[in-house]
């Protein structure tokens, strides 16, 4: 679905302007060759390649399906390189989708709702893969967000901070999984910390990354997107974007404190066999844990003291983009997001922490149905498995007995209405047409025979009748006078 969109929008460039260069559509948007609509055209068709790849609202599901690779795969190709080839996409072609505001506003609203929408279902899932999978979904809607508000550089940076700590998180799980003879229920984990005693604290830098604690790089990318769509007076994707912040955080630090505090809850056979990862498993996720804490910091802002050095790198390939707002405004911005984040933090742990999960229990208990359909993920795998999918199936079915039982009917028909005509035709041909020819040989012959009878080849016979036609003649001409 998402290729044949992208693929339209290829072919719409091709015959507008003749060319799939990012710098030949740059040059073409900046020139005024694409009018408005075109453009909106354009950029609507290559958003929706970019939804199908970057697993946003409608073509998500694939993505949580596709954590059942290996953890290694997933830390790389799912959560840093892949699925963010749609917000490369978009970025690139920054000169394209800002003629058209229309196309903005669907890439920032479609973001902002995928944000929140995925985080929903990571608040309910029990998988610690699928948890970080519907967090992928949910960090790629804020890079569409800051694409959206224009703030194309500060959705490359979130894109680049998220690899750091995503990855990070992902070999973390691995890690653990690891450690669990391959079990990923959280349900059956609980008092890691002092088990795993290099893996916890690196895990636990991933998710304070990702919750936009202060300090970390998650913080300063996740807030740079926040402030530009606060900025560009776009309250709504704004609140939005706090809401899912809260969430984030919320079902990050419920993984954190189901996996690694309270009772241990492993199986018996699990628990015999439970060891730390070798150094070569734990040594990279050092390393990206540095760079989870250390690598926002090329992009600190003005307010901060900063150069906001990212951006700057980025402005020849996405445009430079500043944002219009007063340092106590942004500081106090900054201040909301954080509180947020941490307030998301404290009730994972008053829930999960504290309470061991009672709270949860008596709200799911309290809200079953609404607690049903987001732990089915709001039936949307339901739906495309046995509307749009067994719906194809079911069309193909009567289609096949469409033509087994009527078009196979009608050309059977057809060729016995046929064969039938045929023999009438050769009946007819033979009793009738070369009736006829014969029957007109026949008399011919007989004619022939008679008229054969009277050329006797005898003077006598011709001299008797030139006399009896003379007689005749003489005997008509004197009848008529």
């Amino acid at each position: 679905m998402g290729d044949f969109g992208f693929l339209l929008g290829l072919g719409l460039l091709i015959v507008t302007l003749g060319t799939l260069d990012t710098a030949g559509i740059t040059a073409a948007a900046e020139g005024g060759l694409l009018s408005p609509g075109l453009a909106t055209a354009a950029a609507l068709l290559l958003f929706l390649g970019a939804t199908g790849k970057s697993a946003q609202i409608p073509l998500y599901t694939w993505l949580p399906d596709a954590m059942e690779g290996p953890t290694p795969v997933s830390a790389l190709i799912h959560a840093a390189t892949m699925v963010t080839a749609g917000v490369y996409m978009v970025a690139r072609l920054h000169a394209l989708f800002t003629l058209s505001g229309t196309a903005l506003t669907v890439v920032a609203v479609v973001g902002v709702l995928t944000a929140v929408y995925a985080a929903t279902m990571g608040l309910v899932q029990n998988d610690i893969k699928r948890v970080l999978a519907y967090s992928t979904i949910s960090q790629i809607g804020y890079m569409f967000v800051g694409l959206g508000v224009g703030a194309f550089s500060a959705g490359v940076f979130h894109l680049m901070t998220h690899a750091f700590f995503k990855s990070l998180l992902f070999l973390a799980a691995g890690s653990v999984i690891h450690a669990l003879s391959g079990e990923q229920d959280m349900r059956k984990m609980g008092g890691l910390r002092r088990r795993l005693p290099r893996t916890y604290p690196v895990f636990l830098i991933g998710a304070l990354a990702i919750a936009g604690v202060p300090g970390l790089s998650g913080f300063f990318s996740k807030d740079e997107i926040l402030t530009a769509a606060f900025a560009s007076k776009q309250y709504f994707v704004w609140a939005l974007g706090l809401v899912g912040a809260a969430l984030t955080a919320f079902y990050m630090f419920r993984l954190i404190f189901l996996t690694f505090f309270g009772a241990e809850r492993l199986d018996p056979d699990v628990g015999r066999h439970l060891h730390e990862s070798p150094r070569v498993m734990t040594l990279p996720l050092q390393v990206l844990a540095f760079l989870a804490v250390a690598g926002g910091y090329i992009g600190l802002p003005h307010v901060l003291g900063g150069g906001a050095w990212f951006g700057k790198f980025l402005s020849t390939s996405t445009g430079a983009h500043e944002i219009e707002i007063s340092g106590g405004t942004e500081l106090l911005l900054m201040f909301v997001s954080a509180a947020i984040g941490i307030a998301g933090i404290l009730a994972a742990y008053f829930v999960y922490a504290k309470k061991a999960g009672a709270p949860a229990a008596r709200f799911a208990e309290r809200f079953r149905t609404l607690t049903k359909i987001v732990s089915h993920k709001y039936y949307v795998d339901d739906f495309y498995s046995h509307v749009i999918v067994g719906g194809v199936k079911k069309l193909g079915l009567a289609l096949g007995w469409f033509d087994a039982h009527v078009v196979d009917g009608v050309v059977n028909g057809a060729a016995v209405l046929v064969r039938r005509l045929s023999k009438i035709s050769i009946g007819f041909d033979q009793e009738v047409v070369d009736g006829a020819v014969n029957g007109i040989g026949s008399v011919s012959r007989l004619i022939s025979q008679g008229l054969r009878g009277l050329q006797t080849g005898f003077v006598y016979n011709y001299a008797l009748s030139i006399v009896i036609g003379i007689v005749i003649i003489i005997s008509l001409v004197v009848t008529i006078l």
